[in-house]
């Protein structure tokens, strides 16, 4: 494809210039995309962890499942059905590997929801479970 002048001074050449401008646009506007959805690629659960003093935890490579308020279950930030759960963790028992899980669930979510999910856990043959809490003071709920 040949771009022409308005005045070539008489000449029938094509204009073999090579016209940066519509490639400039083009990739500013790939770069503002890639800025916006970055921080999107990289979106954890938000979950209202409870508050406990304990010390921090030094396992390398934990499977990290998140049980979110409403009882939904993450494994390592992807959304994941318990069937689901239990197959990857069965086989990650079959290969020989005895992982480790941290369990982080909702302060708020109910105990038999947290109790379900560590029944699910042990029962693919994983033995080590590890809870993440929000380090800070423990507050005292009045007894009922």
């Amino acid at each position: 494809m040949s771009f022409g002048q308005l005045d070539r001074g008489g000449s029938s050449q094509p204009m073999s210039e090579i016209n940066m401008t519509p490639l400039v646009d083009v990739m500013l506007v790939l770069l503002i995309i890639f800025i916006v959805t970055a921080p999107l690629l990289t979106h954890n659960v938000k979950v209202n962890l409870p508050k406990a003093q304990a010390t921090a935890s030094t396992i390398e490579n934990p499977l990290k499942i998140t049980l979110a308020r409403d009882a939904e279950i993450y494994l390592d930030g992807k959304s994941i059905t318990r069937h689901e759960l239990e197959h990857a963790l069965r086989q990650q028992v079959t290969r020989g590997e005895q992982p480790t899980v941290e369990l982080r669930a909702d302060g708020d979510l109910a105990y038999q929801h947290v109790v379900r999910l560590m029944a699910l856990v042990q029962n693919t043959g994983i033995t080590k479970i590890s809870f993440v809490t929000e380090p800070g003071k423990v507050e005292e709920t009045p007894a009922e």
